[in-house]
């Protein structure tokens, strides 16, 4: 074998580490990844559900509490994949603590 051939091999080598190391690896253990977009699980559902029905409960009893509890189900919710039921709870909560503060000093 001479020099160049050598080089040549070693040059190749090289390259296919190089790619090896800078390609995405196949993240086949995900199982919210669709090929659209991402999918909703259930326990996303669930705690969008469970936040909507806090959020909408801190207009009736104990706004700071409830409301805060509103919005971390409604980050869960997020982070699940319910987008929509998340946001919808957040805002709600938020609302409704900002409204309590406005009235307590009133009531």
């Amino acid at each position: 074998m001479d020099k160049e051939q050598f080089d040549q091999d070693v040059q190749n080598k090289r390259d296919v580490e190089t790619s090896a190391e800078i390609s995405p690896a196949q993240d086949s253990y995900r199982r919210t990844d669709k090929e659209g977009g991402q999918q909703t699980t259930d326990s996303g559902k669930m705690f969008g559900y469970i936040a909507l029905i806090l959020s909408v409960a801190s207009f009736f009893f104990a706004p700071i509490l409830v409301g805060a509890a509103g919005i971390v189900f409604g980050v869960l919710a997020k982070r699940k994949g319910a987008d929509t039921l998340g946001n919808i709870a957040l805002i709600i909560s938020i609302l409704a603590i900002v409204i309590s503060l406005f009235t307590a000093p009133y009531v």
